[in-house]
């Protein structure tokens, strides 16, 4: 098998400008070629000339990959420096700098060596040990994408790893945190060796508390493209929500992962916006780690084949696979998008979606480390529906087979539906973007609504212990309002309105889309899209005290009418696409018996929730009736 070094291509991929010096900053300190550090990450440079910095300062360390990592100057005397290393530093090629404030003046570089007398096993190539403060920690497992190893009573691991992927990942223990960047958690390393030289990696973890309850916040696709349908703005009306939801439940654990598709790489090169700026921007939301799964949309399709056009995510954002524990729960991400591109960019984005038998073997490795009494959580981005094969989706399935609980998490539909199989539970998680920014922008921020009539938003699972409750929030929505109401007498999606002046093409693409909202009906109906609708719900619709008898509406005839109304007179399209209204599988219907009576509509959900609506009607059928 060909090496492939993932930190060499992304060097070659990833330029990184360098920051000159600035002369005003009158700091000199000697940096030596080498510098040994131990278990309490100090270490010291003499400061030459009198020339000292200010205990403000800090001292960067820049990797040989490009990062920078802010040091503390924790004691300065009248000849030396002494710093505190940054969480998790590692043996590798440094360039020391002192910043004050912008002003950043290079000292030197310097090459860092753990000092603490573990040393590369025979056949070893890939070295090193977890460390709680100044404790080892035993049993941790850390992975290269194929081998799967864990620590022993001193915290040290070995393994014979062909460095394929170019990185170590380690499956964060339970009860512990690793340092971020940002909102990134930094569980990923890039090996800077060949695959036939033993490098050393060590990590830092440090104590969470009991995480036995939390709260895990899941993003299905944002589709960020640098400012199409002013995408950047909506984006921030997310995070300020997100940040404040954190801040208000900063008692307790809150997580968050996303879904895959963060960007959109048709307009990584049009609108110079890829995962750096995505970073940063996801940077409003303050105090929340974010793990990261990978879309078809995050792979650059100017680069052929699945690995290299994933290497600008792996390298910048996440393993493309990889585990991680909370309180008693297990959680996998996957990669279910197998890029078949040849580097043709935006005309050329081909792929399958299945786990490769590479992942699958992994995953057997990584579960080996895991009791089947623990909950399990899988993240992907495509639906386990949707996989190619019957066989791959067996495949998948056999992983867990005997485990007590298995939720998968997943996005690519933009719609959200929820099922369950015994004690296996599959949620599809709908869109933070919705329909990719396209309503909110029509509407002006009125209507932020999917292809289903699901809203904008995200998932929220609060766990306690191995018991798991969930619930749809709608971006710039109470958490309360899980339903929305169209009375049908007043539904009327005629191309004669809608789409005067419109080629037949068009026309005829509304009219299908339309169904049997385009024709006018006074038989009373009331339809209700529960979104997150699922196994154990209950929908109760009375009028004037009598119930009414509920039924599901489903197939392409009624697609929700809202996504029509605010979409589809405007988009101007000759075939049907993505984009435009999609069937819905959580619409449902009762029959009035007038055309004036009010309703009294409760709709419950499987934890006990119940969320309720007087409908006066006649309901208007408008953007404005259902404006956020």
């Amino acid at each position: 098998m060909k090496f492939f070094a993932l930190s060499v291509i992304a060097l070659a991929l990833v330029s990184c400008e360098e920051k000159p010096d600035d002369s005003a900053l009158d700091v000199q300190l000697d940096v030596p070629s080498k510098i040994e550090a131990g278990t309490d990450g100090l270490v010291q440079f003499r400061i030459m000339f009198s020339k000292a910095p200010e205990k403000t300062d800090v001292v960067v360390f820049t990797d040989s990959a490009g990062k920078e990592h802010d040091c503390e100057i924790v004691n300065i005397s009248t000849k030396n420096v002494t710093v505190a290393l940054f969480k998790g530093y590692f043996a590798d090629t440094y360039t020391v700098s002192v910043r004050r404030g912008t002003a950043v003046k290079q000292q030197g570089k310097t090459t860092l060596i753990i000092s603490d007398g573990v040393e590369p096993a025979e056949g070893s190539t890939v070295y090193g040990r977890v460390m709680c403060e100044d404790k080892p920690l035993k049993g941790v497992v850390i992975s290269d994408g194929v081998e799967v190893v864990a620590t022993d009573d001193n915290g040290i691991y070995q393994m014979k790893s062909a460095k394929k992927f170019g990185y170590v990942f380690i499956s964060i223990p339970s009860g512990y945190e690793v340092a971020n960047d940002g909102v990134r958690p930094l569980n990923h390393i890039l090996l800077q060796k060949d695959a036939s030289t033993a490098e050393r990696v060590d990590f830092r973890v440090f104590e969470a508390g009991d995480q036995t309850n939390h709260k895990m916040l899941v993003f299905g696709d944002m589709h960020l493209a640098g400012g199409r349908n002013n995408d950047s703005k909506w984006f921030r009306e997310f995070c300020k929500e997100v940040d404040a939801y954190v801040q208000s439940h900063n008692s307790e654990k809150v997580y968050a992962m996303t879904l895959g598709d963060m960007t959109w790489d048709y307009y990584w090169y049009d609108k110079n916006y890829q995962f750096a700026q995505y970073l940063n921007d996801v940077k409003l939301i303050k105090d929340l780690t974010i793990f990261h799964t990978i879309g078809n949309h995050d792979h650059d399709m100017m680069l052929p084949g699945d690995f290299k056009n994933a290497v600008q995510y792996m390298t910048e954002v996440a393993p493309d696979f990889y585990s991680y524990n909370i309180g008693k729960v297990h959680y996998i991400v996957l990669d279910n998008i197998l890029s078949t591109s040849k580097g043709g960019g935006k005309d050329d984005r081909k792929y399958n979606e299945l786990v490769t038998d590479e992942q699958l073997a992994w995953l057997a490795k990584d579960l080996s480390f895991v009791s089947k009494s623990s909950p399990v959580v899988v993240s992907m981005h495509a639906t386990t529906s949707n996989l190619d094969t019957e066989a791959n989706r067996t495949a998948l399935y056999n992983c867990f087979a005997g485990f007590d609980q298995v939720h998968f998490f997943t996005g690519h539909t933009h719609q959200t539906a929820n099922r369950q199989s015994g004690n296996w539970y599959d949620h599809n998680c709908g869109a933070v973007c919705a329909d990719w920014w396209d309503c909110v922008y029509k509407s002006d921020g009125k209507v932020h609504i999917g292809t289903d009539g699901a809203p904008g938003g995200y998932e929220i699972f609060d766990i306690a212990g191995t018991e798991f409750k969930w619930q749809f929030k709608g971006t710039g929505m109470d958490e309360n309002i899980q339903f929305r109401t169209y009375d049908r007498n007043n539904i009327h999606l005629s191309s004669e309105k809608y789409m005067a002046g419109k080629s037949d093409a068009q026309v005829a693409v509304f009219d299908a889309v339309t169904g049997n909202w385009k024709q006018a009906n006074s038989m009373n109906e009331v339809y209700i899209n529960v979104w997150n609708y699922g196994p154990g719900w209950n929908i109760e619709v009375t009028e004037d005290g009598k119930p009414l008898t509920v039924t599901k509406s489903g197939g392409s005839s009624y697609r929700d009418p809202l996504h029509i109304l605010t979409y589809m007179p405007t988009c101007g399209k000759t075939k049907e696409d993505s984009f435009t209204t999609k069937s819905c599988s959580h619409l449902w219907m009762v029959t009035a018996s007038s055309t004036t009576s009010t309703l009294e509509i409760k709709v419950t959900d499987n934890f006990g929730n119940v969320y309720t609506e007087t409908m006066t009607r006649p309901k208007p059928f408008t953007v404005d009736t259902y404006a956020r």
